[in-house]
């Protein structure tokens, strides 16, 4: 959940109670530390904005351990306010664990005290609260303040003259700093967050425990959005967030006026997110201006003048050592050259520049099976629902073929990953038919079945449980030790990886798992439901071009904007019902999937659902 890094229980209560001075009233001495408050105050003459503290970042000698694997060495950490960043880097460079340390600000990344952090990386815990309720209560300072004007409201006049404080705070003071935190609009922006984000005005008022984590996340980040921290780190924001939810956020966070780090592997959000890009590469941090397009752009430049460099160094140093070799032991003069050229050599050396050549895209490869002829799967006047007074869909008319590339877009619940499901045969209609081709061969990835995974099997033995039989009693099977290896390295599980428990795997690690076992069934047709989550950019590239390059089938479920532009020629709609007793729809959307970005974004500018984040000042 947002985690702020003061996490005392606040002492109002005790607050009341302190003693009063000789003049019978309660002076600035009395005033509260933030520290015994339990979280960082932002308004009133405490706050940072009014004592003139810095709200830019600077750390320096940065040193991160993961275990015993070192992940930052002496490096730096540069933010400037206002600024939105986007840190990327490979799988398993320590991106996650950055983030992690400037939330925790403990001696590894000393961010100063002053600074709010909100950390939105694991969903919030569910209880009684309703939603809405629960967005407002994330604001500690203002929950303070409305029970200190309760306090303050409920004092009587104590005949002294003097105004009657609570922790060194007088009546006006507290109208006045909720003023400055949007008091009187909270409820209307914190619905609108939780509108932009899919919650439907019935929904803001049921327990938070009524959701599933992935929901949970969302209320998360609505509450880190609704408190407007001086520093928002948001690890794989995307994940939990369909199509809808992502264009909303996107158009939201261009509103946001305090720093924000951003790491995600999607690509187009980077990109329309963020305005300078931190790039976590050999144990340092490498700062580039704009986001990750321009970036890209940049590094291919600088790689460019990086190799022109270093072909001109090497031309040198062979000149010189080949010199040094022919009139190093001969004439005193040219002796005492030879060692003049030493000298430079070493010091070209010294100079010489690191290309930085990154590995390749993760080169993933999809055989297919042999082609079959229309129609693999047609849908035919079918109807779905879990029970039979709440239909989920109805009137679905749809093929798919060995040349289809699908992509299935809606809001989350609408019912894409039940859709696959009447696709492969998990589910039957409850009306209508779904017919499939006697000798189709489906494979479908989930990341519930990553989860079902041996965690203590390693990726060697699960692939070969998948040769017919399995792994029998005396170890054989027919998949070899040699080739389950050889294929996990298709998927970039090389080495010591291949052998190590599946627990220990990353998740981008497992999805490769995942993808291996899809490819060794060669299937006609491929569903795929969310594949890009915890992928790092660069295999997000790899899967597209996979995919492109296979010769089956294509449906698949996802947010990943850069994933479906480059994959899907067609788009079904899933559209939920206006009501639980109105059934949805899914429809083919005539257009692109930037052109249905596009309409959602028009959508939610036309509600005011993307202005909420700004927090009004006092002036």
């Amino acid at each position: 959940m947002g985690r702020r890094q003061d996490t005392k229980k606040r002492e109002a209560p005790k607050a009341a109670s302190k003693k009063k001075d000789a003049a019978g009233g309660y002076g600035k001495t009395d005033r509260i530390s933030a520290e015994a408050l339990g979280f960082q105050i932002r308004t009133g003459p405490d706050a940072p904005s009014k004592t003139g503290a810095s709200m830019d970042i600077e750390v320096s000698e940065i040193v991160v351990f993961a275990g015993k694997q070192e992940l930052l060495y002496n490096a730096t950490l540069r933010l400037t306010q206002g600024h939105k960043y986007g840190l990327i880097g490979r799988n398993g460079v320590g991106k996650s664990t950055l983030l992690r340390a400037m939330a925790e600000r403990d001696g590894r990344v000393p961010i100063p005290q002053h600074f709010m952090i909100m950390h939105v990386e694991q969903e919030i815990k569910g209880d009684d609260t309703p939603v809405l309720q629960s967005v407002l209560q994330a604001d500690q300072e203002r929950e303070w303040l409305l029970k200190v004007e309760q306090e303050l409201l409920d004092k009587e006049d104590d005949g002294t003259g003097q105004e009657p404080k609570v922790a060194g705070v007088g009546l006006m003071e507290v109208y006045e700093r909720l003023e400055e935190l949007g008091n009187e609009d909270a409820e209307a922006r914190a619905a609108v967050i939780l509108a932009g984000l899919g919650f439907t005005g019935e929904d803001q008022q049921r327990p938070t425990k009524e959701f599933s984590g992935g929901w949970r996340m969302r209320i998360a980040l609505a509450q880190s959005l609704f408190v407007q921290p001086d520093l928002l780190l948001l690890d794989e924001p995307t994940n939990h967030l369909d199509v809808h939810a992502v264009t909303w956020l996107e158009e939201f966070l261009k509103n946001w006026e305090k720093t924000v780090v951003i790491v995600s592997h999607d690509r187009c959000f980077l990109n329309s997110t963020t305005s300078h890009t931190i790039f976590l590469h050999r144990k340092r941090l490498w700062y580039y201006g704009g986001n990750y397009e321009t970036f890209l752009r940049v590094r291919a430049e600088q790689r460019t003048n990086q190799e022109a460099i270093a072909q001109q160094q090497q031309r040198k140093v062979a000149h010189l050592k080949q010199f040094i070799q022919r009139f190093g032991q001969g004439h005193k003069k040219m002796a005492k050259q030879a060692q003049s050229r030493m000298k430079m050599l070493t010091k070209l050396q010294e100079e010489a520049v690191a290309v930085d050549f990154d590995d390749p895209y993760l080169q993933l490869d999809f055989p297919a099976a042999a082609s079959l002829p229309p129609p693999c799967i047609s849908v035919i006047e079918a109807a779905f629902g879990y029970t039979p007074d709440r239909i989920l869909y109805e009137d679905l008319d749809f093929g798919v073929d060995c040349d289809s590339r699908v992509a299935i877009v809606g809001p989350n619940g609408a019912g894409k990953s039940t859709f696959l499901k009447l696709l492969d045969g998990s589910l039957e209609p409850t009306k209508g038919f779904v017919r499939r081709h006697a000798k189709l061969h489906l494979a479908r990835f989930t990341q519930h079945h990553i989860e079902m995974m041996d965690p203590d099997s390693d990726a060697v033995t699960h692939m070969r449980k998948l040769g017919s039989g399995g792994i029998k009693e005396d170890g054989t099977s027919e998949v070899t030790i040699e080739e389950a290896r050889k294929y996990l390295g298709r998927f970039g599980l090389h080495g010591d990886l291949a052998l190590q428990p599946v627990k220990f795997l990353s998740g981008g690690q497992k999805s490769r798992l995942a993808f291996a076992e899809l490819a060794w069934s060669a299937p006609h047709i491929m569903l795929l439901d969310e594949p890009t989550n915890h992928l790092d950019l660069e295999t997000i590239e790899g899967l597209a071009m996979a995919l492109n390059k296979f010769e089956g089938g294509v449906v698949l479920v996802s947010h990943d904007d850069r994933l479906v532009s480059m994959v899907a020629d067609e788009l079904w709609v899933v559209t939920p019902g206006k009501s639980k007793d109105v059934p949805g729809k899914v429809t083919v959307f005539e257009g692109s999937f930037e052109e249905y970005r596009e309409m959602l974004r028009s959508d939610f500018i036309n509600k005011n659902l993307t202005s909420g984040g700004r927090i009004k000042r006092a002036s």
